[in-house]
């Protein structure tokens, strides 16, 4: 929801803004897509109730020395915003070339907009259209794209069904969709690009790829993205942008926005936590996104967790069972160190009291959510045997829903611990969820959607299979935003304490 896509022979479109180096980060980075994508439905830990919620999880890690996180390694600064707000996406279609060409103008874009695609601000879009300085649209061949690899797709496109993934890369041409503007409040530049890609996904029967944040949706996700609150109210949604996970060499956690840009503001890194902390922390990286995203400056940002509610869409109490006893935490806000495969464009890194380290960011978790991350791995329960057992019986039929387009389906599986990673002789198994790509008579295949806390065999992000008749639980996560399945979540939500 990673890295540059692999140029063909041909002379490639230059990227704009945002792109990131070639080299050997590349599949680190679009595995970790997969890790955390908060855009779209993002799956967020609180989004189900408990245990180890797929795709979007970051999930628990074994407890290891913060060796090489202590600090930040660089300067305190304030903020350093890019001198323009810019954003780029791509509709990419099989329409007739006379066609595209007749309804990828500004005079057609206009006359389709309405309400859906910018509230009360069409206007507004509407004049950014007509500036050439501001918009600009490109017909090119898809080919000159540089599309994510084809066995990426399921991390990259986990909206769209296996048939729709294949179409996608199929298509033949490319509308790519530019703006850019000066910082206001209105954020007209992202409700333009926004806005004018829905329309044209719609009239095109297209499919959406955004390169900066590595994701291709359809044109119906795409319209879920317009901006339509009225001008002068928070532009900035979760939705508008990606935020990785991933495990550092000392093995703990990194996390990195894709797409501020488009709200003229750096993207934010967070690093030196827990692996579990992650998708608490993909939430605190978005609450201060989102400050920063209307205005916010300075060498620190506070957050609260009535922040984290807003921008999530809950209330603090369905993110926390002491929200009274939440504390506000302080985040320095620092020229981050780059590492290769970062964005080419500005950056901050948050940093707690403390340094950079797992205390510091536990401690933050702690003080806003009243809780630590747990590092607890599976061991046998009789309940969730009985919903195991449910799960197998039923998954055939889930399958089926999936293969017709339902959603996206998630299966449940054990996963060997080796001998020298077991404690006090616990489980030999771990149970990981994993984002399906497709189903055989024997096996789901996809991608790992749980960070391992014991299984060292297999990392999050990876290809890798479930038996079947191995399979302990289920879900779907509907195209509506619905989920069906997940019984074992469930249970575990129940046992937890308030």
């Amino acid at each position: 929801m990673s890295g540059t896509r692999p140029r063909g022979e041909a002379k490639k479109r230059a990227p704009a803004g945002g792109r990131r180096g070639r080299g050997p980060s590349d599949a680190r980075l679009y595995g970790a897509i997969g890790a955390i994508v908060v855009g779209l439905a993002a799956l967020v830990w609180w989004s189900l109730p408990g245990d180890r919620p797929p795709a979007a999880d970051g999930a628990d890690d074994e407890p290891a020395p913060a060796t090489g996180s202590e600090g930040t390694g660089a300067p305190r600064a304030g903020l350093v915003r890019p001198p323009k707000a810019s954003a780029e996406l791509a509709v990419l279609t099989d329409e007739p070339d006379d066609v595209v060409r007749r309804l990828a103008s500004v005079a057609e874009i206009g006359k389709r907009l309405d309400v859906r695609h910018c509230g009360g601000a069409c206007d507004a879009v509407k004049k950014a259209m007509a500036d050439e300085d501001a918009f600009e649209i490109d017909v090119l061949k898809a080919e000159d794209l540089i599309l994510p690899p084809e066995d990426t797709m399921d991390t990259v496109a986990p909206g769209l069904t296996p048939s729709e993934r294949v179409s996608a890369r199929a298509k033949r041409t490319a509308v790519v969709i530019r703006t850019q503007g000066d910082l206001t409040p209105e954020q007209v530049p992202a409700r333009a690009v926004f806005a004018a890609t829905a329309v044209l996904a719609e009239a095109l029967t297209g499919f959406v790829y955004d390169e900066v944040a590595r994701r291709i949706v359809t044109a119906h996700d795409a319209a879920s993205h317009a901006i339509v609150v009225a001008l002068g109210e928070p532009a900035f949604a979760r939705k508008h942008i990606v935020v990785q996970l991933y495990r550092q060499d000392d093995g703990t956690a990194r996390l990195l926005t894709l797409g501020m840009q488009r709200f003229g503001s750096p993207d934010l890194s967070i690093r030196g936590a827990n692996m579990a902390s992650g998708p608490m922390l993909a939430e605190v990286i978005n609450a201060a996104a989102s400050q920063i995203a209307h205005g916010a400056s300075g060498s620190a940002i506070t957050v609260t967790l009535a922040d984290v509610a807003r921008v999530v869409g809950k209330t603090p109490a369905e993110l926390s069972a002491n929200a009274d006893g939440a504390r506000p935490v302080e985040l320095d806000v620092v020229t981050p160190e780059r590492i290769e495969g970062d964005p080419a464009n500005e950056m901050a890194e948050l940093v707690p009291k403390g340094g950079a380290t797992r205390e510091a960011w536990d401690t933050v978790v702690a003080t806003l959510f009243g809780v630590t991350p747990s590092t607890t791995a599976a061991v046998d329960d009789p309940e969730l045997a009985g919903v195991a057992e449910d799960a197998r019986r039923s998954l055939p039929a889930a399958i089926e829903r999936f293969e017709a387009g339902e959603g996206e389906l998630f299966v449940k599986g054990p996963f060997p611990i080796p001998e020298e990673a077991r404690v006090d002789g616990g489980a030999s198994t771990e149970t990981l969820w994993l984002a399906a790509a497709s189903c055989d008579a024997r096996r789901c295949t996809g991608v790992l959607s749980n960070e391992p806390s014991y299984a060292t065999n297999i990392a999050l992000g990876k290809t890798t299979s479930v038996k079947r008749d191995e399979a302990v639980d289920w879900m779907i996560h509907r195209r509506d935003g619905g989920v069906v399945g997940g019984e074992s979540i469930k249970v575990l939500k129940a046992r937890a304490p308030r």
